[in-house]
């Protein structure tokens, strides 16, 4: 389990593996802008939040791109060159997302420090890679790195919520500032320059394609994020970056198949375990947003923020099981579309579960048992879909099929539904309380005095929200068991495929 290559050979194992850890958390929780402290941000500064959801997707953004396209920087740099340069990058930009005041240098800050800490990532993870299996077998390596991200997701945006509510919502980065220190300092007297056996030159990068995908995913998410306050299609500006966003995209695609050597080989795409995979999370992306369960925390049981978020902590120790059973299953070789059908329903029964618990009475506690069901389903899916999609693949085709895993997965699956959910709640809210607003009226609710119309607008308003989660609740569930019973279908007709026909001859 030794890891090699990384750190001078004096450097015992003890500190070699607590400083894996360390720089590999601190690279994943680095990301500008942090879900757990947006309202604290947008209310500090005083601005819209909408600048603060698309620098989260922008960073989504940027760390896909970024796996595309560093794999070449590892044939021009060294080892040490790239782990410092992807972590001193993340220092800078988290120095400017924490002192900046203008919510478009946030969203590009954002961006780049997705694309550039990935100079970081890729080291570490390599290295983990090889302490988990002498062999390299990703199987023993995800649990841990799914892990790592999901769990370290639910805590740093418990941790920053309690620091916004407590302090201030420049802490979450002043934190990650210090680590990032830290972690340059062990780089600098731990890990060993090994140079480079042949130097590849960097002019035959195709630097216009990947302006094209950055281009083409940067106006997606301007009009995703900002089609539910503009209206979608009725604003101009929105149907223009839907547009772009198209004309840059197929502008790439086109670009990549006539290069020798393109940024992104397209013919990956004709391996249907990788379709496959990228269908498979983009149909997470229905079942995953925490939209519903803001709303209704939020709306409802008048919870504030941090409280909101400690509702994320549930989800641990379902992640943690999930976890652990993955990597025992995949131990024993047995199936991995069982681990993706489980996770389905998973997510199916955790909504069905939130469906019916749908109240003013509901506590903080009841979030335990739902919360880790769907923690424990995620996890399922998250590594099952990931091996599918990278298994059997080269290094470099590893890398860009992990930049098109976290694109689908982090923006265009997860990123859009969330605006949608968000425009959703918001419109069948607006509807529900007129409807109730008109019946209160109807039935000599009248309102009298300024206590009586205070207390009866609340009322209207928490009901009006109860109905619109419970409605989209509703239709998550139908999409959700449509879902699972086509996977059901089509697994079962795999299997009957397989199973092997006896040649029976007449006598």
């Amino acid at each position: 389990m030794e890891p090699q290559d990384l750190f001078y050979h004096n450097v015992p194992l003890y500190v070699r593996l607590p400083v894996l850890f360390l720089i590999f958390s601190v690279v994943l929780v680095s990301i500008g802008v942090y879900a757990g402290n947006n309202v604290a941000t947008s209310s500090g500064l005083g601005v819209y939040i909408e600048p603060y959801t698309m620098a989260f997707n922008a960073q989504s953004i940027g760390t896909a791109l970024g796996l595309m396209f560093h794999m070449r920087l590892k044939l021009r740099f060294t080892n040490k060159a790239l782990l410092l340069w992807g972590l001193s990058c993340a220092l800078v930009l988290n120095i400017v997302c924490a002192t900046t005041k203008d919510p478009a240098v946030i969203v590009f800050a954002c961006f780049f420090l997705g694309f550039t800490k990935t100079g970081a990532l890729i080291e570490v993870f390599l290295i983990w890679m090889f302490v988990w299996s002498k062999k390299l077998d990703t199987s023993r390596m995800y649990p841990f790195l799914y892990f790592t991200a999901l769990a370290g997701t639910s805590f740093t945006t418990w941790i920053t919520t309690i620091l916004a509510y407590d302090f201030d919502w420049r802490y979450a980065n002043l934190i990650v500032i210090a680590l990032l220190l830290l972690c340059i300092v062990c780089a600098l007297f731990l890990v060993e320059n090994h140079p480079l056996r042949r130097i590849y030159p960097l002019y035959q990068v195709d630097y216009l394609g990947l302006a094209l995908l950055a281009t083409s995913m940067m106006l997606l998410n301007y009009a995703v994020v900002y089609g539910t306050v503009e209206d979608w299609f009725e604003s101009l500006k929105i149907v223009a970056a839907f547009f772009g966003s198209g004309i840059t995209l197929l502008l790439f695609i086109k670009r990549q198949l006539s290069l020798k050597r393109p940024m992104f080989d397209l013919a990956i795409f004709k391996r249907s375990a990788f379709r496959s995979g990228l269908i498979y999370f983009l149909l997470v992306g229905i079942f995953i947003p925490t939209t519903i369960q803001s709303a209704f925390s939020g709306g409802i049981l008048q919870y504030e923020t941090y409280r909101n978020m400690e509702v994320n902590m549930y989800l641990i120790p379902g992640i943690l099981t999930g976890c652990v059973l993955c990597y025992f299953w995949y131990y024993y070789a047995l199936s991995p579309e069982v681990l993706i059908l489980a996770g389905f329903a998973g997510l199916i029964v955790y909504y069905i579960l939130m469906y019916n618990n749908f109240g003013t009475q509901f506590a903080i506690n009841d979030f335990w048992l739902p919360s880790i069901i769907k923690g424990f389903a995620t996890a399922l899916i998250y590594i099952a879909v990931g091996l599918q999609i990278t298994r059997g693949l080269g290094i470099n085709l590893v890398m860009g099929a992990a930049g098109s895993m976290i694109m689908i997965r982090n923006f265009v699956g997860s990123g859009v539904f969330t605006s949608v959910y968000t425009y959703f709640l918001y419109a069948q809210r607006v509807r529900h309380f007129d409807h109730l607003a008109g019946l209160a009226a109807t039935t000599n609710s009248a309102i009298s005095g300024q206590q009586n119309f205070t207390e009866t607008f609340g009322i209207l308003q928490r009901q009006a929200t109860l109905a619109a989660t419970k409605e989209l609740s509703g239709y998550i569930i139908f999409a959700g068991i449509a879902i699972f019973a086509i996977l059901l279908v089509r697994f079962i007709c795999r299997r009957l495929n397989s199973v092997p026909v006896p040649n029976l001859k007449q006598g």
